[in-house]
């Protein structure tokens, strides 16, 4: 039986989240004001984005829809992360959400719309079912860019310096596996060849700042799960001045493999 979000059926509710970020991704830069009669685009603004999908999206699932349509816009159309980072730091400055009664509405605790209700749940889910298949080659290749994508877009989030954009555990996730783990100890399905330019987009995206976090994760409120090092780190979890400096003596630990991947 088809589900309903906030009155109106659940696919009804996905092909509005769809729309109104495919009006506004970039589908207004083949429009030619010289040209209008070749095709003519829906423009909508930014605020205007923002508004229909906040209108939208106000219940648990109408969240998640939401979140998970501008994840897999990350993945697929990685030439307008910027604009996807706009969205959400847009819906994250609209006034809060109210119930009918007037009061705050909040989910799970978190405050609709400046705390982004389990949108750090869903970038979670998005590395707790990471897995590169080894074949066929189309498909592999496609994961790995899916992956690069994700940890590019999540950098770009941090890299707004928005407190709600408190993502700085998945990089450590992801340099664990790149710098601290030997290559004869990973899972074929976290091959080098994904998370050394994951790692690295992480590094492009915030620059010299990365090396300067300080962060204990010793548990994760969402999951228990520690920010501990790999086999070949040693010091405390989390992120610390120490930690990076351990990077470069780490590559001749770490073998010809991880270096050639990393070129």
């Amino acid at each position: 039986m088809e589900g309903v979000v906030g009155g109106l059926p659940t696919l009804l509710v996905a092909l509005l989240v769809a729309v109104a970020l495919w009006y506004w991704l970039g589908r207004a830069s083949s429009y030619e004001p010289e040209k209008p009669d070749v095709e003519v685009y829906i423009i909508i603004s930014l605020q205007q984005a923002t508004d229909k999908l906040a209108s939208i999206s106000l219940s648990d699932n109408g969240l998640n829809l939401t979140w998970n349509f501008i994840i897999t816009c990350v993945r697929e159309f990685p030439e307008h992360q910027d604009k996807l980072v706009d969205v959400l730091v847009s819906l994250s400055k609209l006034p809060d959400a109210t119930t009918d009664q007037g009061e705050p509405l909040k989910k799970h605790g978190m405050q609709v719309w400046e705390d982004l209700p389990m949108l750090d749940w869903d970038f979670r889910e998005e590395w707790d079912v990471r897995s590169i298949p080894s074949g066929p080659p189309g498909r592999r290749q496609k994961a790995i860019l899916d992956f690069i994508n994700l940890n590019k877009f999540t950098a770009l989030l941090m890299a707004t310096e928005e407190l709600v954009f408190d993502f700085s555990w998945f990089a450590l996730i992801t340099f664990r596996t790149a710098l601290e783990t030997p290559p004869n100890q990973l899972p074929v399905t976290d091959p080098l060849d994904a998370y050394v330019p994951a790692a690295v987009a992480w590094i492009e995206t915030l620059g010299v700042g990365i090396y300067v976090w300080d962060e204990e994760h010793e548990h994760r409120p969402l999951s228990g799960v520690s920010g501990k090092g790999g086999p070949l780190w040693k010091g405390k979890h989390g992120f610390c001045k120490e930690r990076f400096g351990e990077v470069a003596s780490m590559d001749d630990e770490l073998g010809e493999e991880a270096m050639t991947a990393a070129r």
